[in-house]
């Protein structure tokens, strides 16, 4: 079987980590050409310490870069449910391991043009190192098989009522991915939120002596903090949804639309904006959005790679 060339972009973040993790325990399918960091859910400096906390205390090492301190035009907004460092409150050792570079849009490139595959990319935070990207050097864009990103949302938002936050960071970057021409594939809101683990699971994972899924567990409590907690509560794992998509197609419901995105300064900031109407017809939409995914066994997969990577 021909692995799947891929780079991970990303803001660690729990749900991130998930997304990493699945994406390791699956090298089988994943060749892993690079993780990157773009700040996001937290500084770029505390996203990419947690990139390589994580490394060190998993013992694994792709190679790393880190890449946008800031969005393209904008003041950096940072997230709030994942904690002050970005990974709740669990105790990672200090890192003990280097990045391979501290330009994620030249590293990204490289990879690309050096690669006899074809890549697909997996922005699972704001889209300004991808934008850059695009806009530096459009000559990657035929070599990019997809985009598979995690943000946005069809009919409600999260940060605000109309935008998630991803999008919503940077949406002058996202609108440049989004009407690039590349292929994408939109882990949006509307499937995200269906991507749950339970408190039963998480529970269980709390309760391994396995060193990836204790610590799995713990990070993924963090959220429970947040909140009343009750017994059949669920979190998403938004992130994973992306990695998820390139393993198991089959198990997600999509639409093929087209999607733009809202950069204006008002209400509709970081909006990505559907078109749902049904008698409109598009040559060539730009996006297959993710609408719903079966929850057990999305839960299933996760979990069985948490807990396959305790063997590493």
């Amino acid at each position: 079987m021909t692995r799947r060339n891929i780079i991970i972009d990303c803001d660690p973040g729990i749900d991130d980590v998930l997304a990493i993790l699945l994406a390791l325990a699956n090298q089988d399918k994943l060749n892993i050409l690079g993780v990157t960091t773009v700040a996001g859910n937290q500084t770029l400096e505390k996203v990419t310490s947690n990139l390589l906390k994580l490394y060190t205390y998993l013992g694994v090492k792709t190679e790393t870069a880190s890449g946008s301190v800031k969005p393209l035009i904008r003041e950096l907004r940072v997230g709030t449910v994942h904690g002050e460092t970005g990974l709740g409150d669990f105790e990672f050792p200090q890192p003990e391991i280097e990045l391979n570079s501290t330009n994620a849009v030249t590293f990204i490139y490289d990879k690309i043009m050096q690669s006899k595959e074809k890549v697909t990319l997996v922005p699972i935070g704001p889209l300004t190192n991808i934008g850059l990207l695009l806009s530096t050097f459009p000559e990657v864009k035929e070599k990019i098989e997809l985009i598979s990103l995690m943000g946005g949302s069809i009919f409600t938002g999260n940060i605000t009522s109309k935008a998630e936050f991803n999008i919503y960071v940077d949406p002058e970057a996202a609108k440049i991915v989004f009407n690039s021409g590349v292929p994408i594939v939109m882990s949006g809101l509307e499937v995200t939120h269906k991507a749950c683990i339970n408190k039963s699971e998480i529970r269980d994972l709390m309760n391994s002596q396995g060193k990836v899924s204790k610590m799995c567990g713990e990070i993924i409590n963090y959220y429970f903090k947040l909140e009343k907690v009750t017994e059949d509560k669920m979190t998403p794992i938004h992130d994973a949804c992306s990695i998820m998509y390139l393993l198991y197609p089959e198990i997600f419901e999509y639409k093929y639309m087209q999607i733009d995105v809202d950069c204006s300064e008002g209400y509709n900031r970081g909006m990505t904006v559907a078109d749902t109407r049904d008698w409109i017809k598009y040559d060539n939409y730009n996006t297959k959005a993710l609408l719903n995914v079966d929850r057990d066994v999305f839960s299933r997969i996760l979990l069985n790679a948490i807990y396959k990577l305790d063997n590493l």
